[in-house]
């Protein structure tokens, strides 16, 4: 009987000790795909051209090589419309999801690398993927340089932070092709 009593004090306090140690509290999620996206700032100097209705950041996963290349195909993320006049828009990508929150709801930005970040403008006041109705403005970019686009990297389950954009109204980065 001692031994049958031992057995079952071992085992009771086996459990206890190698069970869970918070409750019934359950385990953290490793991933948490609402949170998968980027932030930033970008910061606007110079006087901002008349006539422009829509102002953006685009994301798309491979480079403009091409006109064809501005196209939703392409297209990785689009973030809600900068307003006019501003010197300064903080942004992030999960709460100011232009697409998802107007068009498409499932349309995230995925995990991986997305080669080209910009900001555009155009005075067509509709929504377009016509490279010819945008101006690149400004461009995520390597070291200050805007004609050296920087590849941006989103972890799943992870918020990239830092992809910070200067538009210079006075010296724009080069122009892909139309």
């Amino acid at each position: 009987m001692k031994k049958i009593l031992s057995a079952i004090i071992t085992i009771v306090l086996f459990v206890l000790l190698s069970g869970c140690d918070k409750g019934i509290e359950p385990e953290p999620e490793t991933t948490n795909p609402g949170q998968t996206g980027f932030s930033g700032k970008v910061t606007l100097i110079g006087n901002w051209p008349a006539g422009i209705t829509r102002t953006h950041i685009f994301v798309f996963k491979n480079a403009i090589q091409s006109g064809n290349d501005f196209s939703f195909l392409n297209l990785s993320a689009v973030i809600d419309p900068i307003p006019n006049g501003s010197t300064e828009f903080n942004y992030n990508s999960v709460e100011q999801n232009y697409i998802e929150h107007n068009f498409l709801p499932d349309f995230k930005i995925t995990p991986g690398e997305h080669a080209y970040v910009m900001v555009a403008q155009s005075r067509n006041p509709e929504i377009s993927f016509a490279r010819a109705d945008w101006v690149i403005v400004g461009v995520y970019n390597i070291g200050g340089d805007q004609s050296k686009p920087k590849t941006l990297i989103i972890q799943d389950g992870k918020m990239t932070t830092g992809v910070d954009i200067t538009v210079n109204f006075i010296n724009p980065p080069p122009q892909p092709p139309m």
